[in-house]
């Protein structure tokens, strides 16, 4: 097994054996952290509170294999503090072991800023914020594709395939644009429409046409547009995020903002980071207890 260390700036004086778990969108990660090392389990598929119906076995079985003296567990689907409440005593309860199951953007922030306040946004086939100023947490963002989702890799397929749609309509969008998006879904732009209407939640049509548009961004004045004005989206979610936690370090993370130029955009707006470290490392601080022990 490989082991690494603590990335700089997370705290590391934790005793005993603790497993942090990140249920991701693509994938479910599972670290454990030792000694002041940190090593990777094996994967596993991906997981969601409201979504999941086998939810609390599926939790048990990697706690099991971890073999932690306590864990930490972002999942995505726990929105209230009830939820998190609810599922950490049945976890705990039936592992034996306390177990602290949070919303997935708490642990994303976390091992984002070190367990410090800090406001992160994520952009990946959706979107959202999450911020702590040391005593409360909020959100904002993470509405769904239909009512939300500004700035996300769905938003920008979407933004793509108007544009592609309009240039064919000789009412803007652009040549490059059109070819791009063609490109990329391997079929006619019409035939891509179809498919868009006939299976209007399989938000995996659109996603993919994220990176030909932003590929796209550098030479094409349509797609440096709309680049932009996604970078405008993901830094209002921090701005709004400040408005009510007061001022605070602004994180980039997700698929979208590795974008060179999202990312130089969206930075340029707030003073954007890197995070320290990822969100299964967050899910090792929960299980640690740094929010019990700092602020309650």
């Amino acid at each position: 097994m490989n082991y690494t260390p603590l990335p700089p700036g997370i705290p590391g004086s934790h005793p005993g054996r603790l497993a942090g778990i990140d249920a991701g969108g693509s994938a479910t990660r599972v670290v454990v952290l030792a000694d002041g090392k940190l090593s990777a389990l094996p994967s596993a598929p991906p997981m969601n509170a409201m979504l999941t119906p086998d939810i609390t076995d599926r939790i048990l079985d990697l706690v099991s294999a971890a073999a932690p003296d306590a864990a930490g567990v972002g999942l995505p689907g726990v929105r209230t503090a009830g939820t998190a409440i609810e599922l950490s005593g049945m976890l705990t309860k039936q592992a034996g072991i306390p177990i602290h199951v949070a919303d997935d953007g708490i642990t994303t922030t976390l091992g984002a800023f070190g367990a410090k306040p800090g406001i992160v946004v994520h952009a990946g086939t959706g979107s959202g914020a999450t911020g702590w100023d040391g005593a409360r947490w909020a959100r904002a963002g993470g509405h769904g594709y239909l009512l939300g989702d500004e700035g996300s890799a769905y938003w920008l397929g979407r933004a793509a395939v108007n544009a592609a749609l309009r240039w064919e309509d000789g009412a803007g969008g652009s040549a490059a644009i059109h070819e791009a998006v063609t490109r990329a879904a391997g079929c006619p732009l019409a035939d891509l429409v179809r498919k868009i209407y006939n299976h209007p939640s399989e938000r995996i049509i659109l996603t993919p046409l994220a990176p030909a548009l932003s590929g796209l961004a550098a030479t094409d004045p349509a797609a440096l547009s709309i680049a932009h004005e996604a970078a405008a989206h993901l830094a209002a979610l921090a701005e709004a995020l400040g408005g009510r936690l007061g001022p605070q370090p602004v994180c980039g993370t997700g698929g979208v903002l590795s974008a060179p130029v999202i990312w130089e955009r969206f930075a340029e707006l707030t003073g954007a980071v890197r995070p320290l470290a990822p969100p299964e490392v967050g899910a090792v601080l929960l299980a640690a207890g740094v929010l019990e022990n700092s602020h309650g």
